[in-house]
């Protein structure tokens, strides 16, 4: 901070001094958030924020502070004290990083919003910022000191560095330092050491994003960033947080085998887990690689179980064959993988013109069948700058004023585009909805996921090197988990049986065994909760039928006056929306605003038919 005792005259050459105000929005409730296992694990949010790697890149002159909205409040002071503030998101955030930009602009602070959101969505994100479209070695640091020089401006401004890809040698590293008091809060560090994507999948946007070619970090540009980790005390799980760590095999495979010593040397302190495509398989060397690193986990792409559907959204990496490898059947790599290497995570989609009828039972039996515990299962999304976007456009099948933000399904009941069956027919968006609902319901139950999760243990040939060892500082997390999930919890019976089971099979299951029972957890109860905000829907229509009916019944009865009939239906008006104002209430705070339309209309529909017999009063001159 400058010290105001200083004489008038600056006889520095160097820069000002500025402070710079890093904020992370606060994450929706979702599948990803994770918020029921960060619960059982004493935790607050899943990972750091990606703002530390910006930080990295800021001029010297700034003093830097980190405020991240999942782990602390955002003030007021917070924001007074910053020369400019920094928030940069994801999609999910669309509402709450344009509450902060709102905040800066109310207290007069300047706003400089970067990352994938203001990417995509500047034109239509909220309130006055300078948006910063593309990746921040790209010049997002030049252009602070022309913004905090010319303060608070109420106007709207874009800088677009898309398609501006550059190496990432020799990019510094994340600014850990900034969260040092509050590391503690979080369930796992984050690493990035690839970015760009070569595959050509007509729905994803990372292409665009990042490029179509794999650019990496050098081996010591990776081991700087776990040489700081280690240094101050982290221990656990680490993401990677490429897109396609293994989009260029030939080049990752030395930077792992570095990772691998590293680990070695130092007894695996972190468990590694990222994201994948499956064209890993065609290499086993690879995979030991990955395995030799300390991977533990790996999310994957599967997309689908239907060929045509796979073919028809460009999914080739799940497709192609590469040697004998490359022509198992999908499901039994993804069992091999499972056996000898590392914990399947998934990704699928639904909404695609090519999905049979029958997609949501071949999904259900396919992750049943592949013994894959966590898969995020979602409606098809339109994104911008996607081969998917120009085509819906171009057949004019985008719905105006839907904005894809990554919880429609069970989260919200809407799609943003027209979707079609597989022989060019519009269908109702509820198909694909309710076939979203079918299945995440179904793979999403307690009795589902606990038994493909004790699957998996039972199977598997041969354990991961790293995340076996359970941890004195998870013991207290041990113990809420038999609170929240063997004592409260309304699939106790099954929760106890599959902890018996594991460690039956293997006592040295149990760190495993329970970190997968908590990522249950969150599952079994978001999904509860998202169906009962789901069901909100129907109920107020069913409210409202039974509603108008039963005011046509109380306005035939005759033998009653006029306005005492008018006085009995709204009477009945007021029950019916103090009924369904109390259910709204109990429905899961961070889900509710899905039920929020479905309420309103309710109330709406009641006042419209009070005010239609109203109208049928008489009216005395």
């Amino acid at each position: 901070m400058t010290n105001s005792k200083l004489p008038l005259f600056n006889i520095s050459s160097g820069p000002k001094e500025r402070n710079a105000l890093l904020v992370a929005p606060k994450n929706p409730i979702s599948f990803w958030s994770f918020d029921e296992a960060l619960l059982i694990g004493g935790k607050r949010c899943a990972f750091q924020p990606p703002l530390l790697t910006v930080a990295g890149q800021m001029p010297e002159n700034y003093n830097l502070r980190v405020v991240d909205e999942n782990v602390t409040p955002l003030e007021d002071k917070d924001i007074e004290w910053a020369d400019v503030v920094i928030p940069s998101g994801m999609i999910i955030h669309f509402d709450s990083m344009g509450e902060v930009i709102q905040r800066a602009n109310q207290l007069g602070v300047p706003v400089l919003a970067g990352g994938p959101l203001p990417t995509q969505y500047a034109h239509e994100m909220p309130g006055n910022a300078t948006f910063f479209q593309g990746e921040s070695e790209t010049g997002f640091a030049d252009i602070l000191e022309d913004i905090v020089r010319k303060g608070y401006v109420p106007e709207r401004r874009i800088i677009d560095k898309r398609r501006d890809f550059k190496s990432l040698k020799g990019v510094p590293p994340q600014r850990f330092d900034l969260i040092a008091d509050t590391m503690k809060y979080y369930a796992d560090m984050s690493i990035q050491i690839t970015r760009g994507c070569p595959e050509k999948c007509t729905f994803c946007n990372i292409p665009a994003l990042y490029g179509k070619t794999t650019r990496l970090k050098d081996s010591e540009s990776v081991v700087e960033e776990l040489d700081i980790l280690y240094g101050m005390g982290w221990r656990g799980g680490v993401m990677i947080t490429d897109d396609n760590m293994v989009g260029n095999q030939e080049a990752i495979r030395p930077r792992l085998r570095v990772i691998g010593d590293w680990q070695e040397e130092r007894g695996y302190p972190f468990s590694f887990f990222g994201q994948v495509s499956l064209r890993m398989y065609e290499s086993p060397g690879l995979m030991d690689d990955m395995r030799h690193a300390g991977f533990t986990e790996v999310f994957i792409g599967l997309e689908s179980p239907s060929p045509e559907s796979l073919k028809s959204m460009g999914a080739q990496k799940n497709l192609q064959a590469s040697g004998e490898r490359g022509k198992i059947s999908m499901l039994d790599k993804v069992k091999d993988i499972q056996r000898n290497y590392f914990r399947v995570m998934a990704g699928f989609i639904l909404g695609f013109d090519s999905d049979p009828d029958n997609i949501a039972d071949m999904m259900k039996e396919f992750i049943d069948d592949a013994r894959i515990g966590i898969a995020m299962v979602g409606p098809l999304g339109i994104l911008p700058d996607t081969p998917d976007y120009k085509r819906y456009s171009r057949q004019g099948r985008l719905v105006e004023g839907v904005r894809y933000s990554g919880d429609s399904g069970v989260f919200s009941r809407k799609l943003s585009f027209v979707p079609h069956d597989r022989e060019g027919r519009e269908i109702d968006p509820n198909v694909i909805l309710d076939r979203h609902r079918e299945v995440v319901t179904h793979i999403n139950s307690p009795k589902e996921y606990f038994n493909r999760s004790l699957a998996y243990l039972i199977e598997r040939e041969r354990k991961p090197l790293a995340g076996n060892k359970s941890r004195l500082s998870e013991v207290p997390g041990l113990f809420r988990s038999f609170w929240y999930q063997g004592v409260r919890s309304d699939y106790k019976g099954i929760y106890w049986r599959y902890l018996f089971d594991a460690l039956r099979n293997d006592p040295k299951n149990l760190a495993n065994a329970i970190h997968y029972a908590a990522q249950g957890h969150h599952f079994i109860k978001t999904t509860q909760a998202a169906l009962r905000v789901d069901d909100y829907h129907p109920q107020t229509e069913s409210w409202l039928k039974q509603y108008r009916a039963k005011a046509g019944e109380i306005w035939a009865r005759d033998e009653l006056g006029l306005q005492e009939r008018l006085e009995r239906i709204s009477i009945w008006g007021d029950r019916i929306k103090g009924k369904a104002e109390r259910r709204y209430n109990k429905l899961h705070a961070g889900l509710r605003k899905g039920a929020d339309r479905a309420h309103t209309a309710l109330g709406e529909g009641i006042d419209n038919i009070i005010d239609l017999y109203i109208g049928k009063i008489p009216t005395t001159s």
